[in-house]
């Protein structure tokens, strides 16, 4: 249940590429198993939780394998047939999950989601909202599927400056959207933010999408809203440790976790709720 002020930071836990970890919601009948660094999860897992379910999802070029497809390769780009096989296999991680709000990253439109919904989510009762972000150069958006009315979408344009000096940044890829959970008005922040955690070049930029995002969620939260963020942070928790006791080299997830004024509307990495072991997720 949800009561007003709760705060929730839900981390990247699901990937389309296959791999798979447990969030506090949730049980599995499957068990992970390690092969050096290599992890596979057999059989599939059953999900259960009370309430509201909620998933992130990064589908990894969820896109029609049509031009324009953007400047970043992958392997089903410019070839419909296979880009149709992927959307296939995001359908079957989602109808596996069961969720009732799901927050995706690397979409490439709305045609594309309703692709999906009409496709292998067909009679589930998905509803897409999608906002265009303003990365160019991989033409990825963030977009949100829910069987729960939502009754407003946006993002934010907001930048912050990065380190010390005049230039700032912002968040290419970001959705907010506005809904009420079990008669709470709740904001769902989506991000995805820069990639490549251990790469100190690219550490100002990662902070200053964590501050636009605390700013965001610190305006919800003074405006008497639950504020849940969830997305690809591309970054490592230093209080919540994942499976290879990875440290972040920036203060990003720190950022985002202080999204108000005190200590009492502080952001709860669910993560923490899971044991370290079953703590992992793609790395790139």
């Amino acid at each position: 249940s949800f009561r007003p002020r709760i705060t929730l930071l839900l981390m990247l836990v699901f990937s389309a590429s296959g791999y798979a970890c447990s969030s506090s919601t949730t049980s599995t009948t499957g068990t992970p198993t390690a092969t050096g660094d290599v992890f596979a999860v057999q059989p599939p897992p059953t999900f259960r939780t009370q309430g509201v379910r909620m998933a992130v999802l990064n589908t990894e070029f969820m896109f029609d394998g049509e031009d324009p497809d953007g400047a970043a390769d992958f392997p089903w780009k410019a070839n419909p047939t296979a880009a149709n096989a992927h959307i296939q296999r995001i359908g079957d991680v989602i109808k596996m999950l069961h969720a009732d709000v799901i927050v995706l990253e690397e979409v490439e439109n709305r045609t594309v989601l309703e692709r999906l919904i009409h496709g292998p989510l067909e009679g589930m009762g998905y509803l897409p909202y999608l906002v265009p972000g303003k990365d160019t150069f991989t033409r990825q958006n963030m977009a949100i599927l829910s069987k729960i009315p939502i009754d407003e979408v946006g993002r934010t344009d907001e930048r912050a400056p990065l380190g010390s000096g005049n230039d700032t940044y912002g968040i290419s890829k970001n959705i907010w959207a506005r809904l009420t959970l079990a008669g709470v008005p709740t904001t769902i922040i989506g991000v995805h933010y820069l990639a490549i955690p251990d790469n100190a070049e690219r550490k100002p930029q990662r902070e200053a999408q964590a501050e636009v995002t605390r700013r965001l969620a610190e305006q919800e939260l003074a405006a008497g809203r639950a504020v849940i963020v969830a997305g690809d942070f591309n970054d490592f928790d230093d209080q919540t440790l994942d499976r290879r006791g990875n440290r972040p080299i920036t203060n990003v997830l720190a950022t985002v976790k202080r999204a108000g004024p005190g200590d009492a509307d502080d952001l709860h990495n669910v993560l923490a709720d899971v044991p370290q072991a079953e703590r992992f997720s793609n790395f790139y």
